[in-house]
């Protein structure tokens, strides 16, 4: 057994080498052979608790040479998180701070105002109209996992009433959803408009362009259960409406509200689009649906509402630079667009297309102008606002920085907007301009991911903000000056 005695012999052993190290360690630390990294050790002054005021430490981090100094001793946050980056960033370049006084707003020209105005004239009284006015919020990665399309939700449906988290796909492997959670028992499958080769006949990928279905015999399920990272106003809803097509044998749907049965329908053979839906005095906290049928059908989503007001769904199409509209079956997507009630789009790309590096993007304008010519084909007088793509950032040679050709990319999205005869909002400028996604990342809090590419929650709640209050601003000029003169007969 070690006696008392000698472990404390050697606690004091052990203490005297650290403090030897910050004597023979020098303050600007030690060089390791040729390699552009040095090594430090903590300070007597650290040792003895004197502690560096905040400015005359962010002083010295500016102050430090260009090759990237390694410490042992995170004595600072601001090195700890250049270590968590892997030493890609460079230490100057981490006293960038976000700019913080923003004017959003959106830009179109004159031909777009009536689809505009009308929009504005429908969510003023989307709570009294007995039905939904649905707002789609359509991108790519950017967009992925409800990160920004949450917080849009949760504004509109606040100020405009509703609840519920809108349209989601029926089955979620990746959990892309975390507004409710979707859980599945059998063997179901996943169909996406941009996966190649494309399984689906006819390619009826419907309106969020991913389908599912059900590759087992006998009962297979689909339980929804309330999440707790759901928003208040997400959290709840008060009506189910199950969309499916080509229904090729008999389909048995039992429904089940808190685990008891509350409906039992048997759907006949049915080519064409098919609702089946449920309305609830309460909202639930599990709602299920067992099927049963020799052949599956194409599960074109399930949508949780309330029965008036607003619903924003969140649509997101990882790796790609438009929604792919051109593949999927035109038809069923006019379709469902006139039947759902689609009041406003937001489409929000680009993000893909920044490691294309080219000097002219016209050939991406081209491409997303025919995208929004099928939207103005399929959703007729439908306004769309087309968001630009934010600031993306890279390494080089060991040091992180903005890619230059953003710009161009915004300009020919910008482009094809107005073109169209839609709006563009300029995400790019509202973040900063170049060397943006720098501040956003180094940040505190941090508001973008490390990868200097995608937003984190409290990144996607700042742009939803400038989306939300550039939408609302122009609306309550509109309300100010078109419709609520005060020699309306109609005003409240």
């Amino acid at each position: 057994m070690i006696k008392p005695p000698k472990i404390f012999l050697y606690y004091l052993v052990i203490i005297g080498i650290f403090v030897g190290f910050s004597f023979l360690i020098p303050k600007e630390g030690l060089q390791i052979g040729t390699i552009p990294y040095r090594i430090k050790w903590i300070s007597v002054h650290h040792i003895l608790g004197i502690k560096a005021d905040s400015v005359a430490t962010k002083k010295i981090i500016q102050e430090l040479p260009t090759d990237t100094t390694l410490s042992i001793a995170l004595d600072t946050s601001i090195i700890a998180d250049s270590i968590k980056s892997n030493l890609t960033q460079k230490i100057d370049s981490l006293a960038l701070e976000p700019d913080t006084v923003i004017t959003p707003s959106i830009e179109y020209g004159e031909e777009f105002k009536p689809l505009l105005y009308q929009f504005y004239s429908n969510i003023t009284n989307a709570a009294d109209s007995g039905k939904i006015l649905r707002i789609l919020h359509m991108g790519d990665s950017q967009i992925e996992g409800d990160r920004i399309t949450r917080y849009l939700r949760e504004s509109f449906q606040e100020q405009f009433k509703g609840s519920g988290p809108g349209l989601i796909p029926v089955f979620d492997p990746q959990k892309h959803f975390p507004s409710v959670w979707i859980s599945n028992n059998g063997k179901w499958s996943e169909h996406t408009v941009y996966q190649y080769p494309r399984t689906i006949k006819n390619n009826q990928y419907g309106i969020i362009g991913r389908v599912a279905k059900i590759d087992s015999s006998g009962i297979s399920s689909l339980k929804i259960s309330q999440s707790h990272l759901a928003l208040p106003k997400a959290s709840r809803f008060y009506k189910a409406r199950l969309y499916l097509k080509e229904i090729k044998t008999p389909l048995l749907v039992t429904a089940f509200w808190e685990g008891d049965q509350i409906s039992k329908d048997s759907l006949l053979e049915d080519e064409g689009l098919t609702e089946i839906n449920w309305t609830f005095k309460q909202d639930p906290q599990r709602f299920s649906l067992n099927f049963m049928s020799d052949e599956s059908p194409i599960f074109l989503g399930l949508s949780l509402d309330s029965l008036s007001g607003i619903a924003v769904d969140n649509i997101s199409m990882r790796g790609q630079s438009t929604p792919r509209l051109d593949k999927t079956n035109k038809a069923l997507y006019k379709s469902m667009a006139s039947y759902m009630n689609i009041g406003l789009v937001i489409l929000q790309y680009g993000t893909n297309m920044v490691p294309t590096i080219t000097s002219n993007y016209e050939f991406y304008s081209r491409t997303l102008y025919k995208q929004l010519q099928i939207l103005k084909e399929t959703m007729p007088n439908v306004p769309v606002l087309v968001v630009g793509v934010g600031d993306v950032a890279t390494q080089t040679d060991g040091q992180v920085k903005s890619y230059t050709h953003i710009t161009k990319i915004k300009e020919a999205q910008k482009e094809a907007a107005f073109k169209a005869g839609f709006a563009f909002f300029d995400l790019y400028e509202a973040m900063g301009g170049e060397g943006s996604m720098l501040k956003w990342v180094n940040n505190d809090p941090r508001m973008a991911m490390l990868d200097y590419t995608h937003f984190n929650k409290a990144g996607g709640k700042k742009v939803a903000d400038w989306l939300y209050t550039a939408i609302l601003h122009d609306y309550n000029k509109w309300k100010k000056s078109t419709t609520f003169k005060p020699d309306n007969p109609h005003n409240d």
